[in-house]
């Protein structure tokens, strides 16, 4: 279909401007590979940056170092928080590339890109008109471009994993819905029994509230009593027995086991009632006596940046012209908005929150998004009312970026962020101007503050992360167990990951062991050095490193730009 052109309009000027589908189709394939490249940045920094990330490598590196896939151990002691999935995955990756960070990032990236995927077929599922590839990729450009997509993609947690298993369960099973094919029935089984030994039963709930939703408003209640649907379920429960068969066997057969300071701690339980209902409830192991219904309302306006505008745009046309649509676009409608309200609704009413745990249900807006913005321009190329909204978000998120680059105060970060704004700039000229306002600019400039603090944070980590640069200093030395005194004990896991050689985290001086006569090392702040006795240890290293790296933002910023943060650390051997 070809559109007014916009080279004649007044306000646009002789641009190069995109004048049919199939020339906006490319830019936007062009904007949606150069987010991949961006997205990609976490494979090469050497650091793993947050302390949850370094948590789970940790469990993965035992897994491969032991040759033990189904024992969940921590520190020595037996884990029960997470379900094995995203660790099988991880220690996979280690196994074929080594423990590294790089190796670690890239299978939780592939996921996101998985969601990706998944997320650009679901939406040719749900628009099947001659528009659907359009709508399409821009599905797929907001979903890459939103910003905590961009950074679970970098800190990888559970979520990432999530955002590929939920997104392709859900596809198949749309598929399943409209078409009744057995193959997708077997397929969206699987990505739910991945996303089920990845988070939990509640994952679920999330895969299915869209159907539920669309069946009851449509009033196709047989659905809920329909035998695929039924063995569909049963076919996940099924598919994830390995993980009720790990549990079984490091926790369930074993009852006299001291889990959390207690025995006759069940696995299964865990897995099916007390890591999910319990956490919701604050009733389980893990509570959170804080949370508040408008948490996620407040996350969502930064997170979902560039695009909180466009989203809230496309609600109130929405809301307009709804009773203007056909019933399959009004199905669609329901769909997406009951995979995205019912999941946002619980995680607000729960106690339990953390700003992440929504990012899981944002593919589903990202597609609401894109079926609005392609009407629109299908309407009028121009984007009216649109434009003004984009380009109050980019400048947002250049004034965010431009504040972060000055607060650090490089001169060459600086110089390097300018060139490539003007570089990009130029680039973007080439573009009509709507479509420069709407799209180009958003997503450069969301690109540009998630690449500056990717890497400057992996510039800064290199430089000051203590676990990282007392492993460079120990590369010199014997291969020796060492000794982690009075600092977190993510510093030992972390020093485990770069040396792969044996850490253990002391906590006070006086539980130190005995060292006489063995082959150790004892990384220490200066000030403890008074508790040790001095004829056993021999200084080998030192730097002023810092002990905490994770934080807000703003601390960040303060441990790139000066010393403030930074402790006196000692790196000691034993005197034999």
């Amino acid at each position: 279909m070809t559109t007014t052109c916009l080279r004649d309009h007044p306000r646009f000027g002789p641009y190069f401007t995109v004048t049919d589908q199939r020339q906006l189709i490319h830019l936007l394939r062009t904007l949606c590979l150069g987010l991949v490249g961006v997205l990609a940045l976490g494979l090469v920094t050497p650091i793993i940056n947050a302390g949850d990330s370094v948590t789970y490598a940790a469990l993965s590196q035992h897994m491969v170092q032991s040759g033990d896939w189904v024992r969940l151990v921590l520190d020595g002691a037996d884990w029960l928080d997470k379900p094995h999935f995203p660790f099988w995955v991880t220690a996979a990756s280690f196994w074929l590339l080594g423990v590294n960070a790089p190796a670690y990032v890239l299978p939780g990236l592939l996921f996101v890109l998985l969601g990706g995927w998944s997320t650009w077929r679901l939406t040719r599922e749900l628009d099947s008109g001659p528009h659907a590839e359009l709508t399409a990729w821009l599905a797929l450009l907001i979903y890459l471009s939103v910003f905590q997509i961009m950074d679970n993609a970098n800190g990888i947690k559970a979520e990432a994993y999530l955002l590929g298993c939920i997104m392709s369960a859900t596809l198949h099973w749309w598929r399943l819905d409209q078409h009744g094919r057995l193959r997708d029935l077997w397929w969206g089984a699987l990505f739910a029994a991945l996303a089920l030994m990845t988070k939990g039963l509640f994952t679920l709930v999330t895969i299915t509230s869209g159907f539920v939703v669309l069946w009851l408003t449509q009033r196709r209640l047989a659905n809920f009593w329909h035998w695929r649907w039924w063995l569909a379920l049963l076919l996940a429960l099924l598919l994830s027995g390995p993980e009720l068969w790990a549990l079984y066997a490091q926790f369930d057969a074993h009852p006299d086991k001291l889990v959390s300071g207690r025995t006759g701690v069940s696995g299964i339980r865990f897995f099916l009632w007390d890591s999910q209902f319990g956490r919701f409830f604050n009733s389980g192991p893990i509570t959170n006596p804080g949370g508040t219904p408008y948490f996620f309302a407040g996350v969502f306006l930064w997170a979902f940046l560039p695009w909180v505008g466009v989203a809230a745009l496309a609600v109130i046309r929405e809301w307009r012209i709804f009773g203007q649509r056909t019933p399959e676009q009004r199905a669609t409608t329901v769909f997406l908005l009951g995979s995205f309200g019912v999941t946002f609704v619980l995680f607000s009413w729960s106690s339990f929150q953390l700003d992440y745990y929504t990012v899981i249900i944002y593919p589903f807006i990202a597609i609401f998004c894109a079926r609005d913005l392609a009407e629109r321009w299908l309407a009028d190329s121009t984007w009216p009312g649109l434009r003004a909204v984009q380009w109050v978000m980019s400048a947002l998120l250049l004034a965010l970026t431009l504040a972060c680059a000055l607060s650090v105060a490089w001169p060459l970060g600086l110089t390097t962020l300018a060139g490539v704004w003007v570089l990009a700039l130029l680039l973007a000229r080439r573009v009509a101007l709507a479509l420069r306002r709407v799209l180009v600019w958003p997503v450069l400039s969301v690109a540009l503050l998630y690449g500056f603090l990717t890497v400057t944070l992996t510039l800064t980590y290199r430089e000051k992360s203590l676990a990282y640069n007392a492993a460079r200093q120990l590369r010199a030395q014997p291969v020796a167990e060492v000794l982690v005194l009075a600092l977190d004990p993510t510093t030992a896991r972390e020093l485990a990951l770069y040396t792969g050689w044996p850490t253990r985290s002391i906590a006070r001086a006086q539980d130190l062991p005995n060292v006489a006569g063995r082959a150790c090392y004892l990384l220490a702040r200066a000030e403890q050095l008074p508790e040790l006795v001095r004829q056993h240890w021999q200084p080998v290293g030192q730097g002023r490193w810092v002990a905490h790296k994770t934080g807000t933002l703003p601390r960040l910023l303060q441990l790139a730009r000066d010393d403030s943060l930074l402790e006196d650390i000692r790196l000691l051997r034993c005197v034999k």
